[in-house]
C-alpha cells in the first residue's frame, strides 16, 4: 500500500470515528481516551489447525458490542469513552493477498477484554492473542497439508516436475514443523502444475455463500496462480483464482516466507453441480487470459517455490 492510500485509509477511519462518536458516544466526555494495539497473535491446537502462521493486517475494534473502526497495525486511536468497557478486537486479513479488499477473517474468533480500563488522555496497550473458532461451533477443516509426515500434492499431467519434501534451513521453522513442499525448475525445465490428490470433501451444495478459504505460506523468486479443478457437463475445468507474486527477488533462492488468504468459496458456489473439485498451485501462467508466455520462459534463470502449512477452512 502506497503512503498516500496508507494517508487516505486514516483519514476515513479517523472519519469515521469522529462520526461514530457524534452518535454513540453522547454526553460531556470530550477528551478521549487511546488504544494502542502493535500486532494480533495467533493461537490454536497444533493437530486440529496445524501450525499457527497468520498475516493479521488490521484490527477491528468494538467497545460494548459498538463498532469503533477497522484500524491498520500498528495502531494507536481514540474512545470516547472511560473507566471499565468491554473491547472486542478482530483480526482482520487482505483477502486474496489484495490490500483493498479487507475483511474480518471469518475463522478466528475475537481478544474479548471484559473490563479494559480507558483512562482519559492515556493510552493503554493490548496485545491480543486469538484463536480459530472451535470446531463445534460450525468451522471445519476440509484438507491440510504441512508436508509433515507426506506429500498430498501431486503433479498433473501436464508438469514438467513435482513437489518435494524438504527439511532445515530450506523448511518452515517451528514447534512442530520440520518439513516443507519444494519445486525446482532448471533452466532447461518449462512449468509446474500440482493438485491436491483428493477431491475436497467441502461440496457447496451444502454451504450456499459461507465461508471457504484456502491458507497458504509460501515464498519464491517467480509468479505462481493458485486455482480450483473441477468437473462440471463431462469438462474438467482448470480455473486460476489468484495471481501469487514473488516474495523475494533480491536472492537467487527466495528467503522470506508469506502468508495468503485465498477465497475459494464465491467460485465453487458458482459451480455448485460440479462433481469434485481440486485446489491446484502452477508456475503455468498461459492458462490465463490475461497472460501470453512464450513456449521458453526465463532461459537463463532457477526458479524456486516452497509451500507449507496448507489448509482449507469452511463453515458449515
Amino acid at each position: 500500500m502506497t503512503k498516500r492510500h496508507t494517508f487516505s485509509l486514516l483519514c476515513c477511519t479517523l472519519l469515521a470515528v469522529a462520526l461514530a462518536s457524534c452518535q454513540k458516544f453522547k454526553g460531556s466526555q470530550t477528551v478521549p481516551a487511546y488504544i494502542h494495539i502493535d500486532s494480533i497473535a495467533v493461537e490454536g491446537d497444533y493437530y486440529t489447525y496445524g501450525a499457527n502462521t497468520a498475516n493479521i493486517t488490521d484490527a477491528w475494534v468494538y467497545v460494548d458490542d459498538q463498532i469503533i473502526g477497522t484500524f491498520e497495525l500498528p495502531a494507536t486511536f481514540p474512545v470516547l469513552k472511560k473507566g471499565k468497557h468491554k473491547v472486542s478486537v478482530y483480526g482482520g486479513i487482505c483477502m486474496d493477498g489484495i490490500s483493498g479488499s479487507r475483511g474480518p477473517y471469518s475463522f478466528y474468533s475475537p481478544m474479548v477484554y471484559e473490563g479494559l480500563d480507558l483512562v482519559e488522555d492515556s493510552t493503554v496497550t493490548i496485545n491480543p492473542v486469538i484463536n480459530y473458532y472451535p470446531i463445534g461451533e460450525g468451522v471445519m477443516v476440509g484438507w491440510m497439508e504441512d508436508f509433515e509426515t507426506g506429500n498430498a500434492l501431486l503433479p498433473t499431467s501436464q508438469s514438467d516436475t513435482s513437489i518435494m519434501r524438504v527439511s532445515g534451513n530450506e523448511a518452515w521453522r517451528s514447534v512442530n514443523s520440520y518439513y516443507s513442499g519444494k519445486v525446482v525448475l532448471p533452466p532447461d525445465s518449462l512449468d509446474f502444475t500440482v493438485a491436491t490428490a483428493d477431491e475436497l470433501t467441502c461440496h457447496t451444495g451444502l454451504l450456499g455463500e459461507k465461508p471457504l478459504y484456502l491458507e497458504m505460506d509460501y515464498k519464491t523468486n517467480d509468479t505462481i496462480f493458485v486455482g480450483i479443478i473441477y468437473r462440471e457437463n463431462n469438462t474438467q475445468v482448470q480455473w486460476p483464482l489468484v495471481k501469487v507474486v514473488p516474495t523475494d527477488t533480491g536472492h537467487d533462492v527466495p528467503q522470506k516466507w508469506k502468508k495468503i488468504y485465498i477465497n475459494l468459496g464465491k467460485l465453487m458456489h458458482e459451480h455448485e453441480s460440479a462433481s469434485f473439485f481440486k485446489v491446484y498451485l502452477t508456475s503455468d501462467l498461459s492458462i490465463h487470459p490475461d497472460y501470453e508466455q512464450p513456449d521458453y520462459v526465463h532461459p537463463n534463470k532457477w526458479r524456486y517455490y516452497y509451500f507449507d502449512n496448507l489448509k482449507v477452512l469452511y463453515r458449515q
